[in-house]
């Protein structure tokens, strides 16, 4: 059980995204504009997407910190209540945010390029 929290503290300090949870959630994103990654860690397409979806928040990262857009990831697993209320049906679903309101899903589903041309539109 510790290696598995460290190793989940590793991975938030080296992605640098915002791991929201029940605690923290509503606060987080009620600032600014958010793009949420729902998740399972079991998933395989989960899996499959974690390096898209972190290529798309290194490459974009210091360009929408300027613009209030940041990037967070929820995990369902733990968070059965948050992807409840976001109406997650499946993963992994990258969700926007605008002043804590859910405006929907990413168009475009889970390919690079498309993650990329909304978030800079934003």
């Amino acid at each position: 059980m510790k290696f598995v929290t460290l190793a989940i503290a590793f991975a938030s300090a080296v992605s640098g995204y915002t791991l929201l949870d029940a605690s923290n959630f509503a606060s987080k994103t009620q600032e600014g504009y958010w793009l949420v990654k729902y998740y399972s860690p079991t998933c395989p397409w989960s899996r499959r997407f974690a390096p898209t979806w972190e290529k798309v928040y290194s490459d974009l990262q210091g360009v929408l910190a300027t613009k209030d857009v940041f990037f967070g990831e929820v995990d369902c697993k733990a968070n059965r209540a948050l992807c409840d209320a976001a109406d997650i049906d499946g993963y992994p679903t990258v969700v926007y945010y605008s002043a804590g309101v859910n405006k929907g899903e990413v168009p475009g589903g889970q390919s690079y390029e498309s993650l990329v041309d909304f978030a800079q539109g934003i």
